[in-house]
This record gives structure tokens, sequence and C-alpha cells, in this order.
């Protein structure tokens, strides 16, 4: 990733207040795999209604050949069908589709699976001789393993599926209805081309009450986890490095080789009309060119008393002319309050080498990736006890289709109409607020309504309910929307309108809820602890579990399997979970 993209991602990725709904996102989604592997049919129909007919076409002709009754898996005595395990089966089937190809598949990007292929018939780990059909019949007896064991502890504490449960359970029969009027099918049908024919409804029904009830149980003990001071301490002590914060300074020389192009300065061209890349040779001469830039710049700033302002006055000396303007900002090079778990989570090529307990500020190194080099200073390292604090925000994005012009980063940079027109549409918005109860409810009501911040693609609901952020740190936010939040003297119930920019160009109405009392560092050590319990716990019932496969296992999935076919190359099937590029693993 150049410095171009990361300065990008540094500085516009909270456009929306993105950070922060990403996180909670990407930390749902874990919990519901590792909980049920079970998915609601709302999440399932382009599935059904894409390729159901294509997974389990060869189950109606061969009805008579799989014993669907018999017993797969025996789980503390109790016997679970291959009827049973094929739900779960096909949930994680259902899980790779969706999750993975589905969604890769528009960007070029093939993980090995082909859902239209027998699972048996593709590799999911050639070097373990493992096929996919292997991989979600694991899958589906963990899956099977957990729930029985949560429903199991569930019912040992008299716990029982709640309302809400029971009624998400008949809406989604209520949706299956719809599905199969406007397809012209039956219940029967509808999970006969889902899971296979051995899944009937009763079958369905039992799995998802099981699956909803875990769901709701395992929920219900995280919520009754009592984290303690003496927990978060330790944790701290584990774990200071990621949890401390980071100043620091870079900058990266691009090391890329440039495709060769004519006396037009127009792309070369091959024979069969495809462009003409650098060779291997140009690539390393390229990289070696940048190694001596980095050098020469490390030097430079060594040799100075000054050693921060040597590096300021390097940046836009030795980085791409396309950000040189950018870099005689001298903040543009500056990283302040900078997580230690934000830079892992980042991958950031530096990392490793600013927490090192040895570093003292100026500080100064170069860091080779596969397409450069990064120039980094350390400055500082410290617990950064400021608090967070929560705010709700109404986005109102301006329209950039009509630019001409790009900023250093490459992004577009819209007309002055185009912000006018969003400002207007913004400022209506407000003065509507004000006009009406003016209250954080009234707020949160018109976010609901007006913002175009991230919404559920398939209910139109905001990810961040009410437009409210919740322990927002300094430097989460884009700058305008983080300058107006942390300004001296912000206090609850304040409302202001900002406008950003950059990546996420739009206005911001802001209304400000409040000050947490604890820090960043408290928040994220203490829901890493509560984390971890929960996990420890959950692993607990589950190793507790007697499981004993039966002979019935072999029919799971048996429909969809084949023997597969040697790849060339293994490596290009070797994981569903497709491995980050080089360059995203520097950054």
């Amino acid at each position: 990733m150049s410095a171009s993209n990361k300065k990008q991602l540094k500085k516009a990725a909270m456009a929306e207040g993105m950070t922060q709904r990403e996180r909670k996102t990407q930390n749902e989604a874990q919990a519901a795999k590792r909980k049920t592997m079970a998915y609601t049919v709302t999440g399932l129909v382009c599935f059904v209604l894409a390729i159901g007919l294509l997974i389990w076409n060869n189950w109606d002709n061969l009805t008579g050949r799989f014993h669907y009754s018999a017993t797969a898996v025996t789980v503390d005595g109790t016997d679970y069908s291959v009827a049973d395990l094929q739900y779960y089966y096909a949930s994680a089937r259902q899980y790779t589709y969706n999750t993975w190809y589905s969604f890769l598949y528009g960007y070029g990007i093939n993980i090995g699976f082909d859902p239209n292929l027998a699972d048996g018939a593709q590799w999911q780990d050639e070097a373990n001789n493992k096929t996919y059909a292997d991989y979600f019949r694991e899958s589906a007896l963990q899956s099977l393993k957990e729930t029985a064991a949560l429903c199991a502890a569930a019912k040992a504490e008299g716990y029982t599926l709640s309302e809400e449960g029971q009624k998400t359970l008949a809406d989604e029969f209520t949706e299956i209805d719809t599905i199969c009027a406007q397809n012209g099918i039956s219940r029967k049908t509808f999970f006969a081309r889902q899971y296979g024919n051995s899944v009937t409804e009763e079958v369905y029904r039992r799995n998802r009450t099981n699956s909803l009830l875990a769901s709701e149980y395992s929920n219900h003990h995280n919520e009754g986890i009592e984290v303690s001071e003496a927990n978060i301490k330790d944790y701290y002590e584990k774990n200071t490095a990621d949890l401390d914060s980071y100043d620091y300074r870079y900058f990266f020389i691009d090391g890329t080789a440039s495709n060769p192009v004519d006396e037009n300065g127009e792309p070369l061209k091959n024979e069969d009309g495809t462009t003409v890349t650098a060779t291997e040779e140009e690539k390393k001469a390229a990289l070696a060119a940048a190694k001596e830039k980095a050098d020469a710049a490390l030097a430079e700033i060594q040799a100075a008393e000054d050693k921060e302002a040597a590096f300021v006055a390097a940046a836009p000396k030795y980085v791409s002319e396309s950000v040189r303007s950018a870099y005689e900002n001298e903040s543009y090079s500056l990283n302040s309050g900078i997580m230690g778990s934000t830079l892992s989570d980042n991958n950031s090529a530096y990392a490793a080498w600013l927490k090192e307990t040895a570093r003292e500020a100026g500080d100064v190194t170069s860091i080779e990736t596969s397409n450069g080099y990064f120039v980094v200073m350390f400055l500082k390292r410290y617990l950064d006890n400021d608090p967070t604090v929560n705010a709700r925000h109404i986005l109102i994005t301006t329209d950039t289709s009509g630019s001409t012009e790009k900023d250093a980063d490459g992004n577009p940079i819209p007309t002055q109409a185009a912000r006018d027109a969003a400002r207007a549409k913004a400022q209506e918005i407000l003065d509507q607020w004000k006009a009406g109860e003016a209250t954080e409810e009234s707020f949160a009501a018109l976010a609901e309504e007006h913002s175009e911040d991230g919404r559920n693609s398939e209910t139109k609901e905001l990810n961040a309910p009410g437009g409210l952020y919740e322990s927002i740190f300094k430097g989460q936010m884009v700058s305008s929307f983080n300058d107006w939040i942390f300004e001296e003297g912000r206090k609850a119930g304040d409302v202001g309108l900002v406008e950003y920019v950059g990546r996420y160009c739009g206005w911001h109405i802001i209304y400000f809820s409040g000050v947490d009392e604890e820090p960043h560092w408290y928040t994220t050590a203490k829901d890493k602890t509560q984390s971890s319990m929960q996990n420890d716990w959950r692993t607990g019932l589950v190793e507790a579990c007697e499981v004993v496969e039966a002979d019935g296992m072999k029919y799971v999935g048996s429909a969809n399997t084949a023997a597969p076919t040697p790849s060339s190359s293994p490596a290009e099937s070797e994981s569903a979970d497709p491995a980050p590029t080089e360059s995203q693993a520097a950054e």
C-alpha cells in the first residue's frame, strides 16, 4: 500500500464514523459465526434464488439411498440425525458462499470454491487432502457441538427461548411463505433446495430453534460477566504494547516500477492487446532506487540537530510528486494517539519497530516493503487517559460525480455547487430539528430518516441506530468531525454542522451526547477481557461434551461429493480465507 493510500485511510476512513461501525459489525459477525453458523432467511434469499437449484439437484433422485434418520453423531448421550447435521452443513456452505464467493468473485478473486461444482470435487486444503465437503462437515459438526452445549447449559439454568426469539422464528417462516408464493413452490421444496431433501420443515424448525436459543443464552451469559479492576489491570500488563498509544511520523518512498510507454506517453501494448508491464529487472531496479532514497533521507535526518524538523523537511523531497504538495504541510506526516492494537490490526509494516521497549524519542528507521520503503520516526509512547465521547450524527454526502479535480490522495474534489447543495440539505434537516422538540430522541429519529451513513442492505436501517457512535476516541473520526466533538468546552446537547472533503465527502450534523468516564484503552481492555472470559466459557462447555461420531456421518452432504481432481497449483485453493496481498500485509 502506498503512502498516499495509507494517508487516505488514515485521514478519511471515518467520514461516516466508519471505523467504530465496522469494528462493531466485524465483532458481531465473528460472534454470530461462533455461535451457530445459522442465518436468518433474509440473508439466504439471494442464495436460494440464485443457486439453490444447482446445489441439491441430485437429492430428489436419490431419496431412497440416503438414511436421513440415521444417527450421524451423539453429543452427551443425545443422538443427532443425518438430517440434523445436514442443516449445519448447508449453513456452513451458505456462509462460505455469502461471505466469500459472492463478495470476492466480483473483484476477480477466486478462493477455490465454486458453488456450481460438487463440494467433494474441489480442494479446500489439498496439502492435507481436505475437500470442501470435508471442510463443511467439520464446520457442521463444530456448530452442532457448540449449539448442543449451549442449549444443555441453558436447560440446566432453566433458560428458555424468549418471546423475541420466538417471534424471530415466526417472522422467518412468514418470509419463507412469501418466497414460496413468489416462486410458486412449497415449503418442502424450499427447504430441499436450501438444505437438501433430508431437511424437512420439522428438522429446520427444531435446529433453528436450538440455534436461536444457543445464541440468546450465550448473549445472556456475556451480559452477566463482571470484569473486575484486577482483570483489567492483568490484561493491560500482558498487552501493554497494544493498549499504549503512539505518536510518530512517516512518509513512504514508492519503489514501484512504471510500465513502459510510447512517445505519446501511452502504455505500450503486446500483440494480443494486453499492456506491457515492467520486467523483473526493472522492478528490482526501481526498488533499489527507492532504497537509495530511503538511505539518503535517513542519513539526512540522523545528521540533523533537530531531527523532527529535518524529518518534516525531508518528506516532500523524497516522496512521489503526486503527493509532494500534501507533505509540504508538516501535519501530514504526523500520526498522534494511535493505539498499538490499531497498528497491529492494520498490519502496519512499522508496528513492531514502534512497539520495541527500547524505542526512544527521535529514533528513525527505514522499513522495506514489496513496493517501497517507509521512513519512520518515533516520537512518544504513552497510556492515553483522555476520555472518549458519545455522539450522534446525520451524514449528507456530497455528490462527486461531476468532479474533474482530485486531491493529493487521488480523491475527487466536489464542485462548489455540489458542496453547496449538500450543505443546503443538511441545513434544512438541522432547521427541522430545531423547529421541533430539539431533543436527542428527535435527532435520532431524523438520523434514521435522512442519514446517508452505512445502512443494512436488506432492512435499510442504519448500522449505527439513531446515528449513535459510542466511546469515540481522538483521531477516530475525520479531522473536522474529530475537532468539533473534542473542542474544549463541548457539552452534552451541543449541535453542530461540519464538512469533510476527502475520501468520503459530506456534511455532518452532529449531536454531542456526552463524555464517557472511561478512556479508550480502558474500554478496549475491558471489552477484550470480557470477550476472552466469554470465549473461555464457551470453549469449556464444548470441550466438556462427549462426542461420538456414528456411521451416518458419511451421508452428510453426500449428494454434493465427488472425487476431486488434483490441481496444478494447490496453493490456489489452499484456504477459504484468502490471504492478504503482500502490500496489504505490509500495511
